[in-house]
């Protein structure tokens, strides 16, 4: 869906009522129309690897545009897809390391791209968004499978963030400051772009250093957190070729938020986690070339290296022993893509790919352990790992015009994926290929346009994610037990199927989704029985434990005024998910029923100095939710109370090159928790944006 407007995401209880009187009664404004005049006629490109309009996709697509982000003061790119319909923010009690989940599901079943290249991570809980949202010109989320197109990751959906590229004049710049009242953090951002003779270059850096984060109830502790990032990008395009080169480097770290319930849980005295490095560093070549040819349109070759490097920290006090866990590992991860694009038939465009990646993680860990009782043993133990999975995969999309208002697309996708422990020190582990495994998947869709501005989209989709290194390999801690790995894991799957329909005509806006999942062989990590020969009384193992199926509804609604200044609007998601673990299923899977934003924006236009003026004001919230999950006594049980707040955006832009945007967040200054972060959220607070460009 893409919208006019920052999005938006709501969720009440008694929250549904209260959004209605926000549509009836706000009369404050909005964050502004800035993704085009004719927001479904904008082009994107994530749902089909081509370029094609949003209002003729048969996929669930968000759009945000470099006007939209322009327009955020958030302090990571977690925070501007905070109200993207069927996605929700994930902190894992770190707030400088936020994921997204995309309908429900894990992080860790989403893919993240950069550029259409993936941000590889094979960590538990996801992967983080690890790169400044100043250095993004554009993102597009598609909800629902992708993995006929992008690959395993993309079993839920996919985030591509696409970074700016070259100016449109020779030298020119743009700096930025930015001030979060919620963490009193500052952030500097500068670049130096442009383009001439066929050439398009940048240079970026930016800084951002945030405090503790304030709540209703006072400081947060361990909240803390800080990130650097660095920007190179050159081009050169010559008649119907194009070559360019990207650099990236992401340096953070943050501090890990742990509840009191869960650091002094028996038999926890205390516990303490760190994450003093999390940095990415990227290299990427793509080559395009556009041939005047009635059957090839486009061939693409697109490679990278990337390199991710993680230290994490664990202090563990039990009533048994103290254990400090040091653990510190590099992933590599290689990727080539060679992307061909026919047009082998009047009414066809063919999109053909092969795809290779290698992913290669060397992890070193340090367990000190001061034992007072017999359970553990007082020592240091040095655990060495390395591990690499390989896959290579062939894609074909065919897109077809059945006729001017009707249009199928069906695509197939085939993985070959090889694993293999390379390395291990650990008692237990032994040097050795892991399962390998073959797979096909499929997908198909229909778009049909019933009149201008209006239409029709239904689409079924596979999705197919292999286990991660950590999950087959490597192992992980949970506190201070260890999660061994389990090389004879089955890849998870699952089969989507959507419903849709877009409108634009008049002062109306429509954009709805009805979808449906039904996924298997989720992974997860259970206590160890006599036959896992597991070394440890409290070990885990990973082991396939269950399924679940989910299904809901997107929606987006607007009106406006005749002369485009003002604009009411709601968006909100209906979902329900089941999760069966075997033993038992249930409803209770944590996630909101009712989830989004509503209010009203205004945005007169103007002559002279002040060009244009925004202001928003909308309420956020959702519904109430319960977790239940299996434990080592029975259920364990996470209920979330249902809340709303108050919010305000407001910004001007100074001709052409001025602009300040404002946020106002949690004006009543409500204390409450989202459903799927750890964090208590944040109090009242005020954050704003200034930036110059210079031409």
């Amino acid at each position: 869906m893409t919208y006019r407007m920052p999005p938006f995401r709501l969720k009440p209880d008694y929250v549904a009522l209260s959004l209605v009187h926000g549509l009836l009664f706000c009369t404050a404004p909005g964050l502004a129309a800035t993704s085009a005049e004719l927001p479904l006629e904008e082009v994107v490109v994530t749902a089909s690897r081509v370029e094609e309009r949003l209002l003729d996709s048969s996929a669930s697509l968000s759009v945000m545009t470099r006007e939209d982000l322009a327009r955020m003061t958030g302090s990571s790119v977690a925070d501007y897809l905070r109200d993207v319909p069927g996605l929700q923010v994930s902190d894992s009690g770190q707030a400088g390391l936020k994921r997204i989940r995309i309908r429900g599901e894990d992080s860790r079943r989403s893919a993240i791209l950069v550029d259409s290249q993936e941000l590889a991570d094979h960590s538990e809980v996801g992967t983080p968004l690890t790169i400044h949202p100043d250095m993004l010109g554009r993102i597009e989320i598609l909800r629902g499978s992708g993995s006929v197109l992008y690959g395993s990751k993309a079993l839920s959906g996919v985030t591509n963030l696409m970074t700016l590229k070259g100016g449109t004049a020779p030298l020119q710049a743009t700096v930025k400051g930015g001030y979060d009242g919620t963490t009193g953090g500052d952030t500097l951002f500068a670049s130096v772009h442009g383009m001439q003779d066929g050439w398009s270059y940048r240079l970026a850096a930016a800084d951002s250093d945030h405090g503790l984060r304030r709540t209703p109830e006072g400081r947060a502790e361990n909240t803390s957190f800080e990130n650097q990032g660095y920007y190179g990008f050159l081009e050169k395009a010559a008649g119907n070729h194009a070559l360019g080169l990207t650099w990236d480097r992401y340096e953070s770290r943050s501090d890990i938020f742990v509840e009191e319930v869960a650091r002094s849980t028996f038999p926890l005295v205390d516990l303490a986690l760190s994450t003093p490095q999390r940095d990415r560093e990227r290299y990427a070549l793509d080559y395009t070339w556009e041939p005047a040819s009635a059957l090839l349109d486009r061939l693409l070759v697109s490679a990278f290296t990337q390199d991710s490097l993680r230290h994490f920290v664990s202090n563990t006090e039990t009533v048994w022993y103290r254990r400090d866990i040091d653990t510190r590992s590099t992933l590599r991860s290689d990727g080539l893509l060679l992307q061909a694009d026919w047009l082998p038939w009047g009414r066809h465009r063919v999109v053909t790919g092969l795809q290779y990646s290698n992913d290669q993680v060397r992890q070193g860990r340090q367990v000190d352990t001061l034992s007072w009782t017999p359970i553990a043993s007082t020592g240091t133990e040095r655990i060495d790992d390395k591990a690499s999975i390989r896959t290579l995969a062939a894609f074909v999309q065919d897109h077809w015009a059945l006729s001017d208002q009707l249009t199928a697309v069906i695509g197939a996708r085939y993985y070959q994926v090889d694993g293999e422990l390379d390395r291990s020190s650990r008692p237990g582990l032994r040097a050795a290929p892991l399962d390998s495994d073959s797979h096909l998947i499929a997908s198909a869709g229909l778009n049909w346009s019933t009149g201008p501005g209006s239409a029709l989209r239904a689409n079924i989709s596979e999705g197919y994610l292999y286990p991660s290194l950590m999950q087959l390999a490597t192992g992980a801690y949970a506190g201070s037990n260890f999660v061994n790995p389990n090389s004879e894991l089955t890849p998870e799957t699952s089969i989507n199927y959507e419903l849709g329909w877009r409108f634009m005509q008049g002062p109306w806006t429509v954009d709805a989704a009805l979808f449906f999942s039904d996924s298997s062989d989720y992974i997860d990590h259970v206590f160890c029985t006599s036959a896992d020969n597991c070394l440890g009384p409290t070990d885990k193992v990973y082991r396939n434990i269950g399924s679940s199926n989910a299904h809901g509804l997107e929606l987006y609604l607007a009106w406006e005024t005749a002369d485009q200044a003002l604009q009411p609007y709601v968006n909100f998601t209906w979902m329900q998910r089941n999760n069966d673990f075997g033993s038992f299923d249930t409803w209770d899977t944590g996630i909101p029923a009712l989830a989004g934003r509503a209010g009203v924006m205004l945005e007169p236009q103007f002559t002279g100095l002040w060009q244009t003026l925004w202001a928003d004001l909308y309420l956020r919230g959702e519904s109430g939710s319960l977790l239940l999950e299996p434990g080592a006594r029975g259920l364990i049980e996470t209920k979330r109370s249902g809340w709303a707040t108050l919010n305000a955006a407001l910004g001007v832009s100074l001709g052409d090159n001025l602009l300040l945007a404002v946020e106002l967040q949690n004006l009543l200054d409500r204390d409450y928790r989202e459903s799927t972060e750890n964090l208590l959220a944040p109090g009242r607070s005020a954050s704003m944006k200034l930036t110059w460009n210079i031409n």
